[in-house]
């Protein structure tokens, strides 16, 4: 009977002593603060503003530019006392001219050699005379008039312009430096500007 109640009693001992690591495993938990506040940052905070659409400087297309004297505007002979005098006496022009065409390369050695190819009078009463054999057979007669300031491409001259002449265009009679007198056309473009073609010589 003793024996039997000195096992009851270890058995419980051991219970006891087993149960109180248990125990003390529970009675202090961790801390591991999984739910701390986290820092603030601020993360709908106002940027910094940069004016992305700021107006840029305004540059006048139209300003008058500094000239550099790279390129001068006025031409050769615009000097007062240096324009030939040739080039601007319209008065010589008048009377009769003899059109002469000079020769024309056809290729290798084959030339068409220069002829004659009609005549033009001009009238001081303002009306012409032009049989150019080039163009027609026909003798075409108008009234023609003095060239505008540059109108011959651009060249200080004072021409004679011949009012729908052979082919319905205009042509001029013209001096040029060297003292030639020249037949040329119009050939015009939409806006009523002219180009002016070398056609032929004249001569008395």
């Amino acid at each position: 009977m003793a024996h039997r109640l000195g096992g009851i009693l270890l058995a419980l001992f051991l219970v006891v002593v087993l149960a109180v690591p248990a125990v003390n495993a529970w009675s202090e938990p961790v801390q591991t603060k999984q739910w701390s506040e986290p820092e603030y940052t601020e993360p709908w905070s106002e940027p910094e503003y940069t004016e992305p659409w700021s107006q840029p400087e305004y540059v006048d297309p139209w300003a008058e530019s500094e000239y550099t004297g790279l390129w001068d505007p006025e031409l050769p002979g615009d000097e007062p006392g240096e324009i030939d005098p040739f080039l601007l006496d319209y008065e010589s022009l008048f009377g009769p001219w003899s059109i002469w065409l000079g020769s024309i390369p056809l290729g290798g050695p084959n030339v068409q050699q220069g002829m004659d190819q009609g005549a033009v009078y001009i009238s001081p009463d303002g009306t012409y005379i032009l049989q150019h054999e080039a163009w027609s057979q026909e003798i075409v007669q108008g009234n023609w008039r003095l060239s505008y300031p540059r109108e011959i491409n651009g060249e200080v001259v004072q021409a004679i312009v011949l009012l729908d002449g052979p082919g319905g265009s205009d042509w001029a009679v013209a001096p040029e430096p060297g003292g030639k007198i020249r037949l040329l056309w119009a050939m015009r473009w939409d806006d009523g500007s002219a180009l002016w073609f070398f056609d032929s010589g004249l001569y008395r």
